[in-house]
């Protein structure tokens, strides 16, 4: 395996590890029971426009997807953005580890660049909210 390969495995180890422990911290603080509260609410008073995230992920990772939609409209696509990356780079890091295949360099610049569209479309709303 290439150094490439090596920091493409470790970058997509990272984000599966990452991306799991938000899943999981969404799957086990259903909805009215998480401890951390919204910075920007808890200061200006104001909700901004990733309030209700928290538990509209709980309520998704429940597959409850009516109410989870009621506590942020935004928050489903980002939902299916992380958990399609979860299991994308959980896919990517089984196949190069099993069989010892090397990630050609082309795939890599096209999984980056599909990767970042996707995030501008899903996050993008947020960003103009």
């Amino acid at each position: 395996m290439t150094n490439k390969n090596n920091a493409y495995s470790i970058v997509n180890f990272i984000f599966v590890v990452l991306i799991g422990i938000a899943l999981g911290y969404s799957y086990f603080f259903y909805p009215n029971n998480h401890p951390i509260g919204c910075i920007v609410k808890s200061m200006t008073g104001k909700s901004c426009s990733t309030c209700g995230f928290s538990r509209a992920f709980s309520a998704f990772t429940h597959f409850q997807f009516a109410e989870g939609k009621v506590f942020n409209k935004y928050a489903f696509g980002c939902f299916l953005f992380l958990v399609s990356q979860f299991f994308f780079r959980l896919t990517v890091l089984c196949y190069s580890g099993f069989t010892g295949a090397e990630i050609k360099r082309k795939y890599i610049i096209l999984e980056t660049v599909l990767t970042i569209l996707f995030f501008l479309v899903v996050f993008g709303p947020l960003l103009l909210a």
